[in-house]
Order: structure tokens, then sequence, then C-alpha cells
């Protein structure tokens, strides 16, 4: 096994945990340095719970004392987040990544491409990212995501149907912050926020969470389709979000590489 590398947890919440419960059980092949959360009683909770040792920072501390950074926290911070690791990095002091999960908050992140760590951005709760951008390499026609939702996953109580919105992944990761990364990590991958295109319905009939993708180009079309178990901590995050995180941890630590 390569040489443990130190890792830094920004969110102590349900993601956060399970990032933090796959350090200890040794599934990932890091030791787990620092945790910062707004909530400092969960971030020692988090610490006290998996890693006695881990410290817990501040933002730039936290920062700067690991080799990567996961973002588990909410899209708000995440521009602070990508900002405090772009300090660590021209400082020498790491990281040399961070993975970020709440992947809506980087539309807020001035200029993606700026000199420092490497954003990582997991698939998340969907798949067929890596066709998608396959495809996007000879051109994409078009990108369209219908994600399908319990709605008490979104708070709300229906005996039928209900189309929440309609448009652009721009627009909608403005009006639903927490439920709807994945779209943005689609158009990451694919055609762009602006462009692609995104139907949220509220749907009483279905159990989990449900991601349809398509899109096609000159070069063929992809059709794919996710059904994800909700973390029974919390009915808004899907569980396979979180394995994403660590299956993406592990890639950054492994010599080969697929996908």
């Amino acid at each position: 096994m390569a040489t443990e590398k130190g890792l830094t947890i920004v969110g102590a919440g349900c993601i956060g945990r399970r990032i933090a419960r796959a350090v200890v059980d040794g599934e990932l092949p890091y030791t787990l340095a620092a945790v910062c959360d707004i909530d400092q009683a969960a971030a020692k909770g988090l610490a006290a719970d998996f890693a006695p040792e881990a410290q817990v920072l501040d933002l730039d501390r936290a920062a700067a004392c690991a080799d990567v950074v996961v973002e588990a926290a909410a899209g708000a911070v995440v521009p602070a987040v990508v900002a405090a690791c772009r300090r660590a990095h021209s400082a020498h002091a790491n990281p040399g990544n961070v993975l970020v999960m709440s992947v809506g908050g980087l539309l807020g992140v001035d200029d993606l491409n700026a000199p420092g760590p490497v954003i990582n951005v997991p698939s998340g709760a969907v798949g067929g990212l890596d066709a998608v951008q396959s495809l996007a390499v000879a051109g994409l026609d078009e990108v369209r995501l219908i994600s399908r939702k319990p709605p008490a996953g979104l708070g709300m109580e229906l005996t039928e149907e209900k189309v929440l919105f309609e448009g652009t992944a721009a627009e909608v990761i403005k009006l639903y912050p927490k439920n709807v990364n994945v779209a943005i990590a689609l158009s990451l991958a694919g055609l762009g926020a602006e462009k692609t295109l995104v139907k949220l319905v509220a749907d009483p009939k279905v159990d989990r969470n449900t991601h349809h993708i398509t899109a096609h180009g000159p070069a063929g079309e992809i059709e794919f389709t996710s059904r994800n178990t909700a973390f029974p901590e919390n009915p808004r995050t899907s569980y396979l979000a979180a394995l994403s995180a660590i299956s993406s941890l592990r890639r950054l630590a492994a010599q080969l590489q697929v996908g």
C-alpha cells in the first residue's frame, strides 16, 4: 500500500462522517489530519468518534495541514474552501488536491483553472459522466437530466407527482442548492451549466432518488439511469454520493487509475 497521506475533512455531517469511518476502517490509505466545521461541537464529535488525534481547526489551518482536502459541507462554503486550499498551495503547505462534494458551489469560484491545487469533482449520485466527457471531445448537441425524488426528501408531502423545475442547471442550483449537485457535475462534464437541461420532479411513486441522463452528439449517444438509496440519517443525501467520495479518494492515492 502507498504511503498514507494526510486528509482534512471540511463538514462533519453524514458524508464527512462516512469518509472518516472509511479512513479508520482501512478503506482509504489516509490519516485524518484535521476536521473543520462551522459547528465546533460537530467537528469535535467527528474527531472524537473516529480519530482523536485529528485536530479541529479553522479553515486556513485545516487546509494547510493535509495533502488532500475534502469539502463535504455546503455549496455556500465551496469558494472559501477552494480559496484556502489555493493559499496553502501557494505557500507550499499543501494541499495538492481538493475534492468538492457540493459541486454547485463551484459556480461561485473565480477562474476554476487558476494555478493551485487540482479541483476534483466526484461523480456523486450519478454515473455516465466519463462517457459524457468522451462524447464532448467530438462535440455535444444536447445533455439532459431528469431527477425524480421522493417528496419527503424534498421536505414535501404529495400524493401526485409535481414538476418542481424545468430549465437549466445554472438556474436549478440556485433554487435547490442541496438537492441537485448532480446537475452541476453533469454540466461540468459536458455543455456547461447554462446549456445543460434539467427537470426536477417530486414523485411519491418512487422510493429512491432517480436520475436519468441522456446526451448525444456526432460521436453517438448515451442513456444512463441511477436509482440511489438515501442516507438513513439524511434523506436529502444519496448514499452513493458518499461512496463516490471514497472512490475518488482511492483513485487519488492509487498508481492505477480507471475511468
